[in-house]
């Protein structure tokens, strides 16, 4: 039986030699054309042919299983653009291509999260406010290792976007990896229709005028327009613009919200390989409002949330105040394919008006605040000897301390949790409006010695402004 089994490997061992000597000669009888078509050297061609015919061969259920070739050359593909090393250029079948624009134009379960792949790692942009994941407790940089019973270190975005997506009221556990914790923390999250107010505003007390946005849509800039002109009606002596935890959107809806701040002149560039991919984008002239403005980024500021942020403080000297953003800043260009698939490519990245690189360094703030996602980490914050809260400025401590009081007078039991980074803001822009410069209040964290400097893995590195150039930044970044 040995001798038999033996015979039969050498056999088709001679065959594959065959079919592999006459592959070659057949090339190499028309070389002149194939070579003009043929995307690999005549060698690696031949590699992929052994792979088959030795699969084919050997593979204990491929006499069972009839694999298509349109799935091996799938297959080979995906491969192929993974050796560039880049997350967010990407092979997706017809199949997926067409579930990828289904998602973009209709609605679906999902969690409420921006996620991206970076080096190896799938990682929460940020929660969306309001949404299952954010209600969970989840948080910018956490990163996801497990769904279900799966296991998903090293597994491509889209395979993780569609365990997560589901319909609504079921549920998926999700497994994270946060950064500082040594245990993985599980989140029982019932799936929900995923609907975003995207701009909110209301008048603070100093008539401070507060503006969130939560991400980038069509409707954005017209909506925080007409914030602005609503709060200045109220007269308004200043504006914050809250960009924390907006994960991004269209880079036209970033230009356009830039527009209403700046006066004339450039917002943002994209520079890539070829001439194309190497743009300018540039404000009107005429500004919507010159109210003193600061702006509140996080962790979970990314992609056009960081193009406003660098081009306001680039062109008009606005503070960042809250912590350094993500760091997502790359383009990404859809190119169909003949058999209905299709590849999104890297094709530039996205840099300040001053030329500072977004992708993958982010925007660290002028006035450094701690992020801070508990009361027990509010309460360390502000026992600090060095909070940096604003809780040394007094006018901030009465909004709140008024705003506490205003609640007990009306009998209501849950304390409204402070929120320093906000805290800051306000009072910062008091100090802009009393006339104080914004250069001297530039208060960034500090840089720590290189004697303390621990070597320790890197949990988070932070993916755009990563713009999709045909629907928004949906296609790098998944929001489920």
């Amino acid at each position: 039986m040995k001798k038999l089994k033996r015979f039969r490997d050498i056999t088709l061992g001679l065959l594959a030699g065959v079919l592999l000597t006459t592959l070659i000669s057949a090339v190499h009888a028309d070389k002149g054309d194939f070579f003009q078509v043929a995307p690999f050297s005549v060698d690696s061609l031949w590699l992929l042919k052994q792979a088959r015919v030795i699969v084919e061969a050997y593979q204990v259920d491929a006499a069972s299983s009839d694999v298509e070739e349109s799935a091996m050359v799938h297959g080979a593909m995906r491969g192929m653009l993974s050796a560039w090393k880049d997350p967010y250029t990407r092979f997706l079948d017809p199949e997926q291509l067409e579930e990828e624009k289904t998602s973009l134009e209709g609605s679906f379960g999902g969690l409420g999260i921006n996620i991206a792949s970076r080096d190896g790692k799938i990682l929460i942009i940020n929660p969306i406010e309001g949404t299952p994941a954010d209600r969970a407790g989840m948080r910018p940089m956490d990163e996801i290792v497990r769904v279900n019973n799966d296991i998903v270190i090293g597994w491509e975005l889209d395979k993780v976007v569609k365990l997560l997506r589901g319909d609504p009221g079921t549920e998926v556990t999700v497994g994270v990896r946060r950064p500082g914790e040594t245990k993985l923390i599980d989140f029982k999250i019932v799936r929900d229709i995923i609907k975003i107010e995207t701009v909110k505003s209301e008048m603070l007390d100093n008539k401070i005028g507060y503006i969130r946005l939560r991400q980038f849509i069509k409707t954005s800039a017209p909506d925080v327009g007409k914030a602005v002109i609503d709060l200045k009606n109220k007269d308004a002596r200043g504006l914050i613009l809250d960009l924390r935890n907006n994960g991004g959107g269209l880079l036209d809806s970033a230009r356009d919200i830039c527009d209403l701040f700046i006066d004339g002149g450039i917002v943002v560039s994209t520079k890539g390989r070829v001439d194309s991919a190497n743009e300018e984008f540039y404000a009107n002239e005429g500004v919507l409002t010159k109210l003193p403005l600061v702006v509140l980024i996080n962790e979970g500021s990314a992609s056009a949330s960081e193009i406003v942020s660098g081009a306001l403080r680039d062109r008009n000297k606005t503070l960042l105040i809250g912590a350094k953003s993500f760091g997502k800043g790359s383009v990404q260009v859809l190119f169909n394919l003949s058999d209905g698939s299709g590849m999104f490519v890297t094709t530039a990245r996205y840099f300040t008006p001053n030329g500072v690189r977004i992708d993958h360094v982010g925007l660290s703030p002028d006035i450094y605040v701690k992020s801070v996602w508990n009361d027990d980490e509010l309460d360390a914050v502000l026992e600090g000897s060095n909070d940096k809260t604003g809780s040394d400025d007094k006018s901030a401590n009465k909004v709140v301390k008024k705003e506490q009081d205003k609640q007990k007078g009306n009998g209501e039991t849950k304390k409204k949790r402070r929120d320093p980074q906000l805290e800051k803001a306000q009072a910062t822009v008091l100090r802009l409006i009393a006339g104080e410069k914004p250069e001297a209040l530039r208060d960034p964290e500090p840089v720590v010695a290189s004697a303390d400097i621990k070597l320790v893995s890197e949990d988070t590195k932070p993916l755009s402004a990563d713009v999709s150039s045909v629907s928004g930044d949906t296609a790098p970044v998944k929001e489920k």
